[in-house]
């Protein structure tokens, strides 16, 4: 570069830069380009490698350009000298160079480094992805750096398991690529209330809830207007997982037909009434009311919480905190609080006119297992009477240990034994 830059007059330098400035424009492709590792071979030679350099010659930077060369090709857009540019901003300005004087702009470095024969553009640009959300539903989406694929729903991508392609007729050919970025920060479920199927096929239908599919009924589908909004299939196995999935604790649902006028809220796959005093009281019309189908409600609102929630009334007035067992709200002391470990499981807030009706009953549901710190025995519940469980009746095929619910010594106390 230095002894080529000493033979370029400066009017020869200006028109050959605006020709390699221009070539670009008129061509649509670059006329000559070279990799990083390529003008690193460059650098070496002509600089010891230091992009930084400038011994006072006249010449800066990695490639030894002059200022003169350096104004002429652009140069300055990115730093007043060559030696103050990024090693980037210097091999960019380098292909304006090359594209416009090609290697002899170096006459020993540029051959001896391959530089006229090496046509790799150094800095490919980005490939321009489109936005996965804007794509149509069923649209297959995948990540060019991973082999996850997803199938576009209402915005969400909706994973794609490979025992799905098959059954579900999803075409590989017709992936689109989308932004790494993009593509992994989808949300995984569609939004509540999209109403979706098995893509494999099947009658059944639901209603997509805080990720969990929740089962609509034939009378529910047209009672509940499900039938008039747009049904979309998803993976097969997603669906069957979904399923299995609980409405997000503290959610507030109602009927979506409006036949029970009654709200609830959600715990831990349980719904519970909320009474008219504790709607607005409890903060519960502040929340987000979200219709589901009848007949999956009425299953909701039947079953108990389940046993070892840990419990409080949402509105303070009632201070003690509650294990659940049997559909039986025990209090808790603070000391079975923390010798139980309950201290350590979250500790929902639920309505209190909800939470003085399971307080009120008399004993847990029949089969409920006990056990107090008081002895090691598994007391089984009968008839609101306790009964004396043997280690034989535990194992594979029979009870096991993990559906024991441990209570305070005075719950099992006062249950009469059998």
């Amino acid at each position: 570069m230095r002894s080529s830059a000493r033979q370029k007059s400066a009017l020869a330098v200006t028109a050959t830069a605006l020709l390699a400035l221009a070539t670009p424009l008129l061509t649509g492709t670059d006329a000559s380009a070279a990799s990083v590792s390529t003008w690193d071979k460059v650098a070496q030679c002509e600089a010891s490698g230091n992009w930084s350099i400038n011994t006072g010659n006249g010449y800066y930077g990695g490639l030894q350009i002059s200022m003169s060369t350096w104004r002429a090709f652009g140069g300055t857009s990115y730093a007043t000298r060559p030696d103050l540019a990024t090693k980037q901003q210097q091999i960019l300005t380098g292909e304006k160079i090359l594209a416009g004087q090609g290697q002899g702009a170096w006459p020993s470095c540029g051959p001896a480094a391959g530089l006229g024969s090496d046509h790799t553009n150094p800095y490919p640009a980005s490939p321009s992805y489109p936005d996965p959300a804007s794509l149509p539903a069923g649209t297959l989406v995948k990540s060019p750096n991973g082999p996850d694929v997803k199938v576009m729903i209402s915005g969400a991508g909706v994973p794609v398991a490979a025992s799905d392609v098959t059954p579900d007729h999803y075409d590989l050919s017709k992936i689109v690529l989308v932004d790494n970025s993009a593509f992994n920060g989808l949300p995984s479920a569609p939004p509540a209330g999209t109403v979706v199927h098995d893509q494999a096929g099947g009658a059944g239908r639901y209603v997509v809830v805080d990720g969990a599919a929740l089962s609509i009924s034939a009378a529910d589908w047209t009672a509940d207007g499900y039938n008039t909004r747009p049904d979309m299939g998803v993976p097969t196995a997603w669906l069957q997982t979904a399923a299995q999935h609980t409405v997000a604790n503290g959610r507030v649902v109602m009927d979506q037909s409006g036949n029970d006028p009654a709200r609830y809220v959600m715990v831990n796959g349980s719904a519970l009434h909320i009474s008219a005093s504790e709607w607005a009281a409890n903060g519960y019309d502040t929340r987000s009311l979200m219709g589901v189908p009848g007949e999956w409600l009425n299953g909701a609102a039947a079953r108990q919480l389940p046993n070892g929630t840990v419990v409080k009334d949402a509105s303070g007035a009632d201070a003690s905190v509650y294990v659940m067992a049997g559909g039986l709200a025990v209090p808790l002391t603070y000391a079975d609080f923390t010798g139980l470990g309950y201290d350590k499981r979250p500790l929902e807030g639920i309505p209190g006119e909800w939470l003085k009706s399971v307080a009120a009953k008399a004993a847990p549901a029949d089969g409920t297992m006990l056990l107090s710190p008081e002895s090691n025995t598994v007391w089984q519940v009968t008839g609101g009477k306790k009964k004396a469980l043997t280690a034989d009746a535990f194992g594979p095929g029979k009870l096991s240990f993990d559906d024991v619910v441990s209570v305070p010594t005075a719950l099992t106390a006062k249950l009469p034994t059998v």
